[in-house]
């Protein structure tokens, strides 16, 4: 069993050995469990661009919460993490997504992950927009990538199945201006 880097955050191999984890003590406490995870436990275990992850961004499905909060404290002490290192944070900007698309990344016997859509992710990185330290910027990139989006107005349409265009600011108009300036494109 994988523990944290000395760095404290999770790599790709100690993410999967915490699920595994997770898996075996619900399992044990006959209980299911739904989770969908987002951010940079999303990057690092999907699409590899980042070497590891601070938290799991997530949300878990309706469960006997007793019993699961902890089953996540013994999973806290057994890999070490630190306070926080489940971030249910995420459920304030998922108030703005018009609709989730998700789709299921992986299943335990007793776990099952899901993942939002590319696109969806996409639309949460722009509406987000954070400086750094916060990946968003690189995270877009990569998904504009891999998604094929070469144009503006492509961005805009993926970006308006998710959220309304209304709740773009100044942040995310640069932010978007930027993007494109960085794959090489003109989006002002």
């Amino acid at each position: 069993m994988e523990k944290l880097r000395d760095n404290g955050l999770m790599d790709k191999e100690i993410l999967l050995d915490i699920f595994n984890y997770l898996n075996e003590r619900l399992k044990e406490n006959q209980l299911q469990l739904e989770i969908t995870i987002y951010g940079g436990s999303i990057m690092t275990m999907v699409y590899d661009n980042r070497p590891a992850t601070k938290d799991i961004d997530c949300v878990f499905n309706e469960s006997n919460h007793k019993l699961l909060d902890h089953i996540l404290e013994l999973t806290k002490f057994t890999f070490n993490l630190p306070d926080g290192w489940i971030n249910e944070d995420i459920k304030g900007p998922l108030q703005y997504i018009l609709k989730e698309d998700k789709e299921t990344f992986k299943v335990f016997s007793n776990l099952k992950i899901l993942k939002p859509k590319t696109e969806q992710l996409l639309a949460m990185k722009i509406l987000a927009a954070r400086p750094e330290p916060a990946k968003d910027f690189v995270d877009a990139a990569i998904l504009c990538k891999d998604l094929g989006i070469s144009t503006k107005e492509k961005l805009l349409a993926v970006v308006s199945n998710y959220i309304s265009l209304r709740l773009l600011g100044e942040r995310q108009i640069r932010f978007i201006q930027y993007l494109g300036e960085d794959l090489g494109y003109d989006w002002k």
